[in-house]
């Protein structure tokens, strides 16, 4: 199984790897956070809301 890991810069997410969540803590910069397996819920732009833990995907309104 595959694990994931987001680089969240000002708290949006901006990349998303296949890495274990310690590993890129420790070799990587950034403010990492694990994603887990597969199946991958989280994407680019989603919100991340660090009082609940929890990420956001972002809205988007009709271009009508």
């Amino acid at each position: 199984m595959k694990n994931y890991c987001a680089l969240v810069v000002n708290g949006s997410v901006t990349e998303i790897i296949v890495a274990d969540y310690a590993w890129a803590t420790a070799n990587l910069q950034g403010d990492w956070h694990d994603l887990g397996g597969e199946p991958l819920t989280v994407g680019i732009g989603y919100i991340y809301d660090a009082v609940n833990d929890v990420f956001v995907a972002p809205v988007v309104e009709d271009a009508e």
